[in-house]
């Protein structure tokens, strides 16, 4: 075998291999995504109190997709401020509000119906995979952005409807601590968990 054929067949190899990795990864993305979905509809739980719904979404999600890459790029360099303690109660409480924001905003409303497109293969550790999200009164886009990380593949930011979850926060984060601190970040977050509703951007 000559080395231009060689090259052609490793080219061909790396190629099948991205295509796997990329039919994988979506069809991980939508079996989350429906069980969370099922966690909220499905006969076993559309009766439970919301308490238990947050439970059984957040579980799904972890058990899937490390949250902490997504939150902790949306705090961006502030995360340096922050001790090891208030890193790990500023990572659960977002987590907390993400899950409550998703399972709360779902509240009264049908089912909707998600369908995925086609996988975005951006670089060989990079790839976006987008979606709509039928409410029945109106459809969202939502771009789902991974990159490929020791641990695996992970969500590093979602975007809807043009709108990055990272860059919005990022932003509000950097509004806090010109004026703020670590502590301060933490009594809004917990504060805003207390709240019956909470608005779509959870405003910081």
């Amino acid at each position: 075998m000559n080395k231009i054929s060689y090259l052609v067949l490793l080219m061909g190899f790396f190629a099948a291999a991205t295509a796997q990795a990329s039919q994988a990864e979506l069809n991980k993305l939508r079996s989350t995504v429906d069980a969370a979905l099922d966690a909220l509809y499905g006969e076993c739980c559309a009766d439970l109190p919301k308490e238990e719904k947050r439970v059984k979404v957040r579980s799904i999600l972890e058990k899937n997709y490390d949250l902490s890459v997504i939150i902790r790029r949306a705090i961006g360099r502030n995360w340096s401020e922050l001790n090891e303690s208030q890193q790990e109660q500023v990572l659960d409480l977002v987590k907390q509000l993400i899950v409550k924001a998703y399972v709360d905003g779902m509240k009264d409303q049908t089912r909707p119906e998600v369908e995925f497109g086609e996988v975005i293969e951006i670089t060989d550790k990079r790839m976006e995979i987008p979606s709509t999200v039928d409410l029945g009164d109106k459809q969202v886009n939502v771009l789902y952005r991974l990159g490929r990380l020791k641990s695996g593949w992970q969500i590093y930011d979602v975007v809807a409807e043009d709108i990055s979850v990272v860059s919005n926060y990022r932003q509000q984060i950097d509004d806090h601590f010109r004026k703020g601190d670590a502590e301060g970040l933490i009594t809004k977050l917990k504060e805003l968990l207390t709240k019956d509703e909470i608005d779509e951007d959870i405003a910081i």
